[in-house]
């Protein structure tokens, strides 16, 4: 099958800074694909490569089969929804939603019946005479989202989209967005520097660092076998031990994590295991306590109602083997 979207090889350079460094990356049609990693890691480079608003320095960008490293933005069949949204203050909301098709030569009453079906897909019905100064963030983006899909993109690239808005709403706008996709079918392409927004919603996702692909799989395959320090550390939150520690736990010597959910507090006597706990985080849904360790720091996530030793009480830890994740690099 074709992939929605293809990097090859590709890097985009401003002068010696190598925003995107030799990715290769592929897309498969109508899933949901999410770009993660930290600022300036090179995930929305890459989306502005996808659109055409940046041209790579090397390699070549197939959509669908097609290479479209020199394509215009407006020849290519993708659209963006930006994190500030960009919707014209002077227009109405259907105004908004219909402007694209304005461009393209569409008579108004067509492209006033297209608006108002994308409306009612987003569940704006009856908002088509409002201004956008007239909605809520969570309005404002939902238009944002009608007016790119009224061209009927095959990809759809979404630059943060939810970053504006609180957590109660940016939550039901990930299950709605997710829902959308999938009644949709259409390939999506999310770019999101929050790891639990990507790994909520993406059915892959590719983690970004300093303008490389650190890991690329399913959520599952990225939270739990994670392949270097960086992915473990940013994508959740791990224990990573150093090679001599692994090796007293009965495994070989490299590199390894080990998930704070995954471990349990015991008694320290008899523990492989055992240290003195240095500080107790309240999480909600339960506390990191963290253990000092025979050099090491160790998170363990205590479940809400356990029972919890005092800070600076001996405790020990247990897990099982497992768990433990052996790791290609520090």
């Amino acid at each position: 099958m074709t992939a929605a979207v293809e990097f090859q090889t590709v890097s985009r350079h401003f002068g010696p800074v190598r925003a995107v460094d030799e990715v290769n990356l592929s897309v498969a049609e109508g899933t949901f694909f999410a770009m993660l990693g930290p600022s300036g890691s090179g995930k929305t480079t890459c989306l502005r490569l996808i659109s055409g608003f940046e041209k790579p320095t090397h390699g070549a960008i197939r959509i669908f089969g097609q290479d479209v490293s020199n394509t215009p933005p407006n020849r290519r069949n993708v659209n963006t929804v930006f994190q500030d949204y960009a919707l014209f203050p002077h227009l109405n909301v259907r105004e908004n939603v219909g402007y694209g098709l304005m461009v393209k030569g569409v008579g108004r009453a067509t492209r006033n019946a297209k608006a108002d079906e994308m409306l009612a897909l987003v569940k704006l019905d009856g908002f088509g005479e409002r201004k956008p100064g007239q909605l809520s963030g969570g309005q404002r983006q939902r238009v944002a989202l009608a007016r790119a899909l009224v061209n009927e993109p095959r990809v759809l690239l979404l630059d943060e989209p939810l970053g504006a808005l609180d957590l109660k709403l940016r939550e039901a706008m990930q299950d709605e967005l997710k829902a959308l996709q999938k009644r949709l079918g259409i390939t999506f392409v999310f770019v999101t520097h929050d790891q639990g927004e990507a790994l909520s919603m993406a059915d892959r996702l590719a983690v970004f660092n300093h303008g490389k692909i650190a890991q690329i799989g399913t959520p599952e395959e990225i939270y739990s076998r994670p392949r270097t320090h960086f992915v473990a550390d940013f994508v959740g939150s791990s224990n990573v031990l150093p090679p001599d520690l692994v090796q007293r736990l009965g495994a070989p010597p490299t590199w390894a994590s080990l998930r704070p959910e995954a471990l349990r507090l015991t008694a320290a006597q008899g523990a492989v295991l055992s240290g003195a706990i240095i500080g107790l985080r309240y999480l909600g849904a339960g506390t990191r306590v963290t253990v000092a360790v025979a050099g090491a720091e160790i998170g363990v996530l205590v479940p809400s109602g356990a029972q919890l030793p005092e800070a600076g009480a001996e405790v020990g830890i247990a897990f099982d083997l497992a768990d433990l994740h052996p790791m290609e690099e520090a």
